[in-house]
C-alpha cells in the first residue's frame, strides 16, 4: 500500500478529507460522506467543496473526484457493492485541525441536512421516503415554487468558477438550457470538457446543446495583443453573424419555449467575449431582456 508518511495527498483539499476521513473513524458510505462534509462546510464555515442540489441533497462531484483520488493513491479503501459504495481510511492520520462531524447517519443524517437548507432538495428523489405529512408537503412545493414563465436570455463564462458554483448559478437563475458556444469545448478544468459538462447539468436537470459554428477559431484570439484587435475580432464575428444566422434563429427559438436559457463560453467578463455579440444580435431580433450572470 506504500509508505503511507513519506506519501501525502497533492492537493490541500485532499489533505484535509483524508484528515475528514481519519476523523471520522468508521466505514461510512460515499453519501454520508458527501452529507457530513457538507455540515462541516456550513458549520466551521469551510471552503474546500462546493455543493449542487442532487438526487439525494447536496453533492460535490469534485468530492467525488478527490475521494476517488485517494482511493487510487492508497490512502483510502473503497468497497462497492450494489447498495452503496463504503469508504474507510487505510492508515489514519492525526491533525489539530478542527472538525465539525454529525453523530447522524443513514436517513436521519439526510434528514437533518435537507431541513438545514431546503435548497439542496431541489432535485432530490427520495422526499417521499424520508418525510410525511406537512412536512413533505414544503418540500414537495419548495422544488417547484419560484418558477416564472418570463423570458431571459442570460450569459455566463466559467473562468474562476467551480463546477458546483456554475451549475448553482444557473440553477438558482432557473436556466432550463445552456448553449455552449465555444469552438472547441475542451477545457483544463475539472468538469467543463463537453462530456463532462453535459453530465453534470443534465443531473441537475439543465438541457446542454453546443453550438459550434457559433465559436470563435483558438489562432484568432492567440494573435490579439491590444484591445483594439477585440474590437475587430468582434466586429468580425458581428458580420458573420448577420450572414449566417440559422444558429441564431435556433437560440431564439429554444428561448421561446423554454423561456430561460443561458449562452456560455469562458471568460468571466461577457464585454470580454464574443456572447456580449451574440447576446446583443439576439436581443435586437428578439426584444428579451438580457443579463451576464
Amino acid at each position: 500500500m506504500g509508505d503511507m508518511t513519506k506519501n501525502q495527498p497533492v492537493y490541500k483539499r485532499q489533505r484535509f478529507l483524508l484528515e475528514f476521513l481519519s476523523r471520522v473513524n468508521e466505514d461510512i458510505s460515499s453519501t454520508e460522506l458527501q452529507k457530513l462534509v457538507f455540515l462541516h462546510a456550513v458549520v466551521a464555515d469551510s471552503n474546500y467543496y462546493e455543493f449542487v442540489p442532487y438526487k439525494y441533497g447536496p453533492y460535490s462531484f469534485r468530492l467525488k473526484e478527490d475521494l476517488d483520488i485517494l482511493a487510487r493513491d492508497g490512502f483510502v479503501a473503497i468497497e462497492r457493492s450494489k447498495t452503496a459504495v463504503r469508504a474507510r481510511v487505510v492508515n489514519a492520520v492525526s491533525s489539530e485541525s478542527s472538525f465539525n462531524i454529525a453523530s447522524e447517519r443513514g436517513d436521519d443524517l439526510i434528514r437533518k441536512v435537507y431541513r438545514l437548507d431546503p435548497y439542496y432538495t431541489k432535485n432530490s428523489e427520495i422526499i417521499e421516503r424520508l418525510f410525511s405529512g406537512a412536512e413533505k408537503e414544503n418540500f414537495t412545493r419548495a422544488k417547484s415554487s419560484h418558477k416564472t414563465s418570463e423570458q431571459v436570455l442570460y450569459t455566463i463564462g466559467y473562468e474562476g468558477r467551480s463546477i458546483e458554483g456554475f451549475a448553482n448559478v444557473l440553477i438558482r437563475n432557473e436556466v432550463a438550457v445552456l448553449c455552449d458556444i465555444r469552438r472547441n469545448p475542451i477545457s483544463r478544468k475539472f468538469m467543463f470538457s463537453k462530456t463532462q459538462l453535459e453530465h453534470v447539468l443534465k443531473e441537475v436537470g439543465i438541457i446542454y446543446l453546443h453550438f459550434p459554428e457559433l465559436g470563435i477559431e483558438s489562432a484568432k484570439r492567440r494573435l490579439i495583443k491590444e484591445e483594439a484587435g477585440y474590437e475587430a475580432l468582434f466586429e468580425e464575428y458581428a458580420n458573420r453573424l448577420s450572414h449566417s444566422d440559422l444558429s441564431v434563429r435556433q437560440i431564439a427559438d429554444l428561448l421561446y419555449k423554454n423561456h430561460k436559457i443561458a449562452i456560455m463560453c469562458f471568460e468571466s467578463t461577457a464585454q470580454a467575449c464574443h456572447r456580449h455579440v451574440l447576446s446583443d444580435r439576439i436581443v435586437e431580433s428578439c426584444g428579451v431582456k438580457t443579463i451576464d450572470l
